[in-house]
Formats: C-alpha cells, structure tokens, sequence
C-alpha cells in the first residue's frame, strides 16, 4: 500500500540517502542521474516538506483551543495574562504557568529584549501543546456564511 504524500518516490529515496549522510553526486550514481537533477529533486522536496509544515501549523491554528495574537513591539510579559483571560473565557484550562508560556516564548517566539519583532500568534493545540504562529488566520473573526 503507498502512503499518500506530497514528495515523488525520487524524492523520497534522495531525502533518504542524504539522511544517510551521501553526497548528492554519490546519490547522482546510485540513481543514474546527474547531481543537478539530484539538487532539484531534493530542492522541490523540501519546498514540500516546509509547505506541508505550514498547511499543518495553520489547520492546528485553526482547530486550536485558545489562542492569542501578539503584535510586532509588545512586551512579551504581557502574553501570559491574555493567553488565561482568552482560556478563562473559552472555558478552557491551560496547563502552563505564566514562568513556563514565557519560557516557551523566549526559546520560540521571534522577540529581542522581551519585545516581539514582528506579529505573531501563540496558541494551544487540541493537544494542550503550546505553538508560535505566523498572523495567518484571523483572530475574532466572526464565521462566514
């Protein structure tokens, strides 16, 4: 049974063989190409792989149990208290302290100096996991329809 999936079978075998540690024109050989169709086929690939990362982190945006927008020049001290008044309203519990969110967000969020440098959305996942986000889905839009 073939797993459905973005990447060709080429593809496939190239990541494969270059997570084996080859080089591309070592993989060139074993596939009877050259090492520019080599770099091309393991370009593409992982052009793939970072849009399907991104269609994922938009759809658990989506379906996330609570999530807070923070804007380009806020202080991120500020995230923890929106993320809990956001839950408190959702009537959802998040299993972080305010120390471990600012944590998480000084390890993953784009800040300096405790200041965000561009507009983000932090969210909790339908797995309780906390994600940085690009502002890709509105936040407190009404639904459509």
């Amino acid at each position: 049974m073939m797993v459905k999936s973005f990447l060709t079978d080429q593809q496939v075998r190239v990541l494969q063989l270059r997570a084996k540690g080859l080089k591309q024109s070592e993989i060139a050989e074993i596939l009877g190409t050259s090492r520019a169709n080599v770099s091309i086929l393991e370009h593409r690939a992982l052009e793939k792989i970072e849009k399907a990362k991104n269609t994922l982190l938009i759809w658990e945006q989506i379906t996330a149990k609570v999530s807070v927008s923070v804007r380009k020049g806020e202080d991120i001290f500020t995230v923890p208290e929106k993320l809990f008044d956001r839950a408190d309203k959702a009537g959802v519990k998040v299993p972080y302290s305010t120390a471990e969110v600012i944590a998480f967000l000084v390890e993953n969020a784009p800040i300096s100096d405790r200041i965000a440098r561009r507009d983000f959305v932090l969210f909790l996942d339908s797995r309780d996991r906390l994600h940085i986000g690009e502002c890709l889905v509105e936040d407190d839009q009404p639904p459509s329809g």
